[in-house]
């Protein structure tokens, strides 16, 4: 018979181990649990000014239910900015709250607190490691919750205060101001930009970004954006011309003399398209 003082030794040494066996594995959220948490606070944005008529992007719901993160580009020109849910419900923005044209973002205010969605939470960027799974979600041409997923491909240094995240999720034009998700259903990015001569090659500005521009103040009407001559550091540029409604690369030989620069993605959400001769 083994004596009962030998068993409670080797039990209390084994305990340790027994409980790490027996604890439970927590996994990961799937593609489908994550869109069914968070898509509902992403949105439509429309873009209304005089010059270019309607523009669109998309935008993500956060802070306190009443903030609306997007890139500057979608709503730069805009004198009236409506604001459409995935169930329907419009609003329009009094204006935005603070702006950063580096990273080509803004955080635009509603009119009020939107019940029956959550605002998003956000994960910072030195949580995010490269080759994790990733969903993005957005709104390209209008189509409401668009989804892609993917990998964090990399994290770049476009220079020595700016870092985006490079991903495989697709990511298509009107689509600028969507979310990157991470498997808790965290934004951990605003899809910005895609560099149009490679495959699945797009970029998000880090949802750390975001933080500095949560401001609690009253709404900057959105006139004064225009004002302001902000120049938006997006990338790769391409140029435009005043009467042109295409997008050429430097050396095009259809490109004039009065060439304007523009972020890519800037240039499909504002109607041009892409210049068939210098962009095979």
């Amino acid at each position: 018979m083994i004596h009962s003082a030998l068993v409670r030794k080797y039990a209390a040494l084994l305990a340790p181990f027994l409980f790490a066996i027996q604890m439970p594995i927590i996994a990961s959220n799937t593609t489908t649990e994550i869109v069914e948490k968070v898509s509902g606070s992403v949105v439509i944005i429309k873009a209304f000014s005089e010059d270019d008529g309607m523009s669109q992007g998309s935008g993500v719901l956060i802070d306190d239910g009443k903030i609306i993160v997007t890139n500057l580009h979608v709503v730069q020109n805009a004198t009236k900015v409506i604001v459409e849910f995935p169930d329907g419900r419009t609003f329009r923005s009094k204006g935005y709250l603070a702006v950063n044209p580096d990273k080509d973002l803004i955080t635009i205010r509603l009119p009020k607190k939107i019940s029956k969605v959550d605002a998003v939470k956000i994960a910072k960027l030195n949580g995010v490691s490269v080759g994790q799974k990733v969903v993005a979600i957005g709104s390209p041409r209008g189509l409401s919750n668009t989804v892609s997923e993917g990998i964090v491909s990399a994290i770049r240094e476009l220079d020595s205060v700016t870092k985006v995240i490079q991903t495989t999720a697709p990511v298509s034009p009107g689509s600028s101001g969507g979310g990157l998700f991470n498997e808790d259903a965290k934004l951990i990015g605003i899809t910005s930009f895609l560099h149009i001569g490679g495959q699945n090659l797009n970029f998000a500005y880090p949802a750390d970004d975001i933080i500095p521009l949560l401001k609690k103040a009253p709404p900057i009407p959105f006139y004064q954006l225009q004002r302001s001559n902000l120049n938006i550091k997006t990338s790769p540029d391409v140029f435009v011309t005043k009467s042109g409604r295409k997008f050429h690369h430097p050396k095009c030989r259809y490109l004039r003399k009065s060439r304007i620069p523009m972020g890519i993605a800037e240039a499909i959400d504002r109607g041009y398209s892409q210049c068939s001769v210098c962009l095979r």
